[in-house]
């Protein structure tokens, strides 16, 4: 039997994660993963699913009808519900938070990935006519700051390139 490659083995290993992370989110999120995996990566998928969690842990924190439920018992239309001021409270929380003891932050880029991620979860339900509305289409991305050009002066570069011949 031929070994597999190397990206067919991340690909299993990905697949598995994302299985074991489902089985901590609502049964519709498994419909949400099946419905994007021909146009996404097992890496994009398993972003998604850690993005989803923070997201659905979130709800269950902040959210006074998801606090009476388990995360796996938090209905679709919860989210339905939901307006694009609960969505950008929810990118102002995502700054810094704390869950199980551990500090989180979270700059542009990653409240930016998280939105989309959420923009995709509620596009894919919305063009599936299972909810009504998409809030999160109507939340703008937050602005990503330029990062200060950081450049070696000649002593620096000199230094590189002979640490880059030895």
């Amino acid at each position: 039997m031929k070994e597999k490659a190397y990206f067919e083995k991340v690909n299993v290993k990905n697949e598995t994660l994302l299985r074991n992370l489902l089985t901590k989110m609502p049964p519709y999120c498994k419909q949400f993963f099946i419905g994007i995996e021909p146009t996404t990566s097992s890496r994009t998928r398993i972003a998604y699913a850690y993005d989803l969690n923070c997201f659905f842990e979130y709800l269950h924190e902040n959210n006074p009808e998801c606090a009476k439920k388990d995360i796996t018992e938090i209905p679709l239309t919860v989210l339905g519900n939901l307006a694009p001021m609960d969505i950008e409270e929810y990118l102002q929380y995502l700054k810094f938070y704390t869950h199980n003891g551990k500090e989180y932050t979270n700059d542009e880029r990653g409240q930016m990935r998280k939105l989309a991620c959420l923009r995709s979860f509620y596009n894919y339900f919305f063009r599936k006519e299972i909810i009504e509305k998409n809030p999160a289409a109507l939340v703008k991305m937050p602005k990503q700051h330029e990062k200060n050009i950081v450049r070696l002066d000649g002593d620096e570069i000199a230094f590189l390139l002979d640490e880059a011949e030895s």
